[in-house]
């Protein structure tokens, strides 16, 4: 009995895989359209959750342990957690995704250029390609032997980026107008790079009070904006007042959702189908 216990755990020890992982699910797709089945890559924060506000449980600290790499994107929980997660893993290499993206200030105006960088890298479909890139040089070093395997996949991977950002920019072309209304402001980056602004109702990560709700209803008014997104991570009731206000219906769009690729399409039409009547 003895002997056949110990060939299980050298069985699962031998064929245990190296662990990575990442903050949000966002992450977890790009790490795996790279490594495929090759590596595990566990996520932190498990869906319906927000990173904004996010605590790591105790199991997750466990397995950490185990992790070769934690792929950090700059969600407001990382900076709380980091420090905790290399003192459980001393050898845990912790590696910035974005480090080829230039962020920018989460609000539009702000001056100091160092606090409050928007950390929604991942949903601009030209800034994926360059966090792609850091996630394969990290493998690469990791499992050199293999690097042909990951390569050929990232070329496949940045091949599927760049059809779906040439999707995106052709349903973008001729909308009538260009902003679009937002709860939280996670889509700077997606904004930016098609041509669009976005107007977030939470001001510096706070609910708004009412004299600046009505400013934002005003200007949806001016606008004629029909909708108003937000996410499921955040309360509504602001934006369900604005809709209100302004006879606009609320529809909800997630920027965490695990599928990526078809996600980024979904949000892309729904703005598109917004700014189009």
């Amino acid at each position: 009995m003895r002997v056949l216990i110990f060939l299980a755990i050298s069985f699962i020890y031998i064929f245990a895989k190296d662990i990575i992982t990442v903050s949000i699910l966002p992450q977890k797709f790009f790490v795996q359209k790279i490594v495929k089945d090759r590596f595990d890559v566990e996520v932190m924060v498990r869906p319906g959750n927000s990173p904004a506000t996010y605590s790591v449980k105790p199991k997750q600290l466990q397995m950490l342990k185990n992790s070769k790499i934690y792929f950090s994107i700059g969600v407001p929980f990382e900076k709380a957690w980091l420090k905790r997660f290399k003192s459980v893993n001393p050898n845990l290499k912790i590696v910035d995704m974005g480090k080829y993206v230039k962020r920018f200030p989460m609000e539009e105006g702000q001056k100091d250029k160092h606090q409050g960088l928007d950390p929604h890298i991942w949903l601009s479909p030209p800034l994926v390609a360059l966090q792609a890139r850091a996630i394969l040089e990290e493998v690469i070093k990791l499992d050199r032997k293999n690097s042909s395997f990951y390569i050929k996949n990232y070329k496949k991977f940045i091949q599927e980026i760049v059809d779906i950002d040439t999707q995106i920019i052709q349903m973008m072309q001729n909308l009538k107008r260009k902003k679009f209304f937002v709860f939280h402001p996670s889509f700077g980056y997606f904004a930016r790079v098609y041509g669009l602004k976005q107007i977030a109702i939470e001001k510096e990560g706070k609910s708004p009070k009412a004299q600046y709700l009505k400013k934002v209803a005003n200007i949806a008014k001016k606008e004629h904006i029909k909708v108003i997104f937000i996410e499921p991570q955040f309360p509504k009731r602001s934006a369900l007042l604005i809709a209100r206000m302004t006879n606009a219906k609320v529809q909800t769009i997630n920027p965490l959702a695990f599928e990526w690729d078809k996600n980024i399409l979904e949000v892309a039409k729904a703005i598109e189908e917004a700014n189009s009547n």
